[in-house]
């Protein structure tokens, strides 16, 4: 009799340098060795990233495996064993969890709690108390963290929105050197592949954005539409270093899974919100050249900030005024003694306030600009002397800096989840 096993894994890495997506591509390659294939692709799921104990990354990962009944524990022994072996328990922060589902079918409590886990704050107890409920089998390493995103990675089907990333891992001993590769083929791939590859590169900055800048095992992520497409990007690279192995997963990166909108009542700490409203008053620039604005709706008043390095981002922010309706899409961020304010990932300028320039009038005569004469008293002529008590200064349109429409902060800022503006064409908020 055939069996099949969910398997989820978080919390394996650290600042320091291990990756949850090594772990998981470590882990499957060993299965293949036994014998034991996974069923489709492994899923990749970015989960909160406002979340105050997330780990670098802040993604889970899980696949799923059709076995006879007796490789059960073989397959759950190799998970554990591997986690235990790679994961850096000795980094206080690191509290690996892994979920072990016995079933092929998703329950709705489980979908739901999954979006939670992007969306909110879940702590350990509800994911314990949710696995005992389905009948989950719950391992914790540690303080045992990661169950909640292991948990949630397991939950998540991926059916509605989702992208791939291909990762390819370094050998060990290149782990925290410089990454050497040839910057010309990321330009060359990224001119060949986009936009059914996407954020490979921040052409405002030209930094190359598919190495990461930590010491963990990853050499280059190549994120897109198609596994297909991937494939062929990672055949466009040219590599000067040796590769150890390369994985694809499926992901919810880049689909905005993380918003959710509301209004400025129902703000919650350590959430991502979409939100829409007026500009309370103009842009402010404060120490550090962050760009600051307030937006109000009928319930209440939030800041908004576009930080120093979403550079050109913040120009678009600086153009607006006083009455200008606009929708925000960002992470709120709450520190001690610092107001409550959404940190800014995409900006949609839905109506313009007009702006109006005051104006003194012209001589009808001469047509020279007229000069007041004081308050009540009217206008006078300084060419040809000619006095009309009567004038009132004309009120003139102001040209904006800034059109209707929807803006991004560069690659170099963007979270995971975040939907870059390539992939909107067909969606609506």
């Amino acid at each position: 009799m055939m069996e099949v096993l969910q398997v989820g894994i978080d919390d394996t890495d650290s600042k320091r340098g291990m990756c949850t997506t090594y772990v998981g591509a470590v882990t499957l390659d060993r299965l293949r060795e036994r014998g034991i294939e996974v069923e489709g692709f492994p899923k990749l799921i970015r989960l909160n990233p406002m979340w105050p104990h997330k780990t670098r990354g802040n993604c889970a990962v899980s696949f799923t495996v059709k076995v006879p009944a007796p490789s059960v524990p073989l397959v759950k022994r190799i998970v554990l064993d591997t986690v235990g072996s790679l994961a850096e328990m000795e980094v206080e922060t690191t509290n690996p969890g892994v979920v072990f589902y016995p079933s092929p079918e998703i329950p709705k409590e489980l979908r739901e709690y999954t979006r939670r886990v992007i969306q909110e704050v879940v702590e350990l107890e509800e994911a314990e108390s949710l696995a005992r409920e389905i009948g989950a089998e719950v391992h914790k390493f540690k303080l045992g963290r990661g169950v909640i995103g292991a948990l949630a990675a397991i939950g998540h089907t991926l059916e509605r929105d989702f992208t791939y990333e291909l990762l390819a891992y370094r050998v060990r001993e290149n782990w925290g050197k410089p990454r050497r590769v040839d910057p010309s083929s990321v330009l060359e791939m990224d001119r060949l592949t986009y936009p059914q590859t996407f954020d490979n590169v921040d052409r405002e900055s030209g930094e190359i954005r598919i190495t990461p800048h930590t010491p963990c095992p990853v050499l280059y992520g190549i994120r897109g539409e198609s596994p297909e497409v991937l494939l062929r990007a990672h055949r466009l690279l040219r590599t000067l270093e040796p590769v150890e192995r390369i994985v694809i997963y499926k992901t919810n990166q880049g689909t905005d899974e993380h918003l959710r909108r509301c209004r400025v009542s129902e703000i919650r700490p350590y959430t991502s919100v979409i939100l829409e409203g007026r500009v309370a008053g103009d842009p402010r620039v404060i120490p550090g050249g962050h760009v600051i604005f307030t937006l109000e709706d009928e319930t209440g008043r939030v800041d908004c900030a576009a930080y120093e390095p979403t550079r050109r981002f913040r120009e678009v922010v600086k153009a607006l005024r006083r009455g200008d309706r606009v929708r925000v899409c960002g992470g709120v961020r709450e520190e001690p003694g610092i107001p409550r304010t959404i940190n800014l990932e995409k900006l949609s300028v839905l109506e313009l306030a007009p702006l109006l320039k005051r104006r003194n009038p012209l001589c009808p005569r001469c047509g020279k600009s007229l000069k007041s004469e004081g308050r009540g008293k009217g206008y006078s002529c300084k060419r040809c002397g000619a006095h009309f008590p009567q004038a009132k200064p004309e009120l003139l349109p102001v040209e904006r800096k800034v059109e209707r429409g929807t803006f991004e902060v560069p690659p170099r800022c963007r979270r995971h989840l975040a939907k870059p503006l390539v992939r909107e064409v067909h969606r609506e908020y």
